[in-house]
């Protein structure tokens, strides 16, 4: 009994991580870090449908020291599982990656990042679980996040010799958002999904919106079974406008992108499938003058062994 009502998860790990990199023919520059990290979780259910669980990490980076991170999350449900109550705090620590510093675009003046956040929401069944409506409401705070800074002439301060952009710290931001979620199966066949997210996302010193983070997105989905075997589905994604750059003077627009997908089981080890990405050909950007994919169509076939 006392078993179920605690847990406890104890490890250690070690990462190492290598750059090998040569500019325009200049010889090859490596580049080596280690990361070795210990943590601890530990679960407690007191009561019946609460679940707490708290943990510790120690993060220790040979090259800009040790951190220690909290993390706490818990889980509430009255009445089995059709309304469930969740909330959670975390800390964050994040090193510059060995591209960030070394490559073409690196910046060995980059500090690591460290974020505190919290969010709390709710989810709702309805109808012997044929609708789960949820919302939850989320909020984290970042010093030094690292952000890629895209440089244009004439090139000066951070943007000096680095014609192609570079990374720098944004000393300290903030992002809030609210996200909606909402899955119907009205039929055992028929599935179908939405989700809407906010996030409003600043540079806290300059009130300026954080590059490349859209503040609307939204995400369709359905997906159907058919008697004779064969599965269909589409999905349709709105992503809104966005800036991208800290000075918000060079917009990125939003854009629509609609997905279809087919299945059809041969034999039982056997599936034909195929599916078409972007199926109206849209042109957009994720980040300036970086190319994305047009429409493209697969087929395949998949074997189960």
């Amino acid at each position: 009994e006392i078993s179920d009502m605690l847990g406890a998860t104890f490890g250690a790990e070690t990462e190492k991580a290598s750059y090998r990199t040569s500019s325009y023919g200049s010889p090859f520059s490596t580049a080596r870090v280690r990361t070795t990290s210990i943590y601890g979780q530990l679960t407690v259910k007191p009561v019946t449908g609460l679940s707490l669980t708290g943990g510790l990490r120690h993060d220790d980076h040979d090259t800009f020291g040790g951190r220690t991170t909290f993390a706490a999350n818990g889980l509430f449900t009255p009445n089995g599982g059709r309304t469930i109550l969740r909330a959670s705090f975390g800390q964050g620590f994040k090193t510059p990656t060995l591209f960030q510093l070394y490559s073409d675009y690196g910046n060995t003046r980059l500090n690591p990042e460290s974020s505190e956040s919290w969010d709390a929401g709710l989810t709702q069944h309805l109808l012997d679980g044929r609708i789960e409506a949820g919302v939850t409401w989320f909020e984290r705070k970042t010093r030094n996040q690292i952000i890629y800074v895209p440089c244009s002439a004439p090139l000066t301060g951070i943007c000096a010799g680095r014609p192609s952009g570079t990374y720098d710290n944004v000393a300290r931001s903030k992002a809030q958002g609210l996200e909606f979620t909402l899955a119907l199966r009205p039929v055992d066949a028929l599935r179908m999904q939405a989700a809407y997210s906010y996030i409003d996302a600043q540079n806290e010193l300059t009130g300026k919106n954080l590059p490349r983070r859209p503040k609307h997105s939204v995400n369709l989905a359905a997906d159907y079974d058919w008697a004779f075997g064969l599965k269909t589905g589409f999905t349709v994604t709105h992503v809104g406008p966005s800036f991208d750059n800290a000075s918000n003077s060079r917009k990125l627009d939003g854009y629509v992108l609609v997905d279809l997908r087919a299945a059809y089981p041969v034999t039982k080890n056997v599936e034909l499938f195929a599916r078409i990405e972007n199926l109206f050909d849209e042109q957009y950007e994720t980040a300036y003058r970086y190319g994305t994919a047009r429409r493209a169509g697969y087929v395949g076939v998949r074997l189960a062994l």
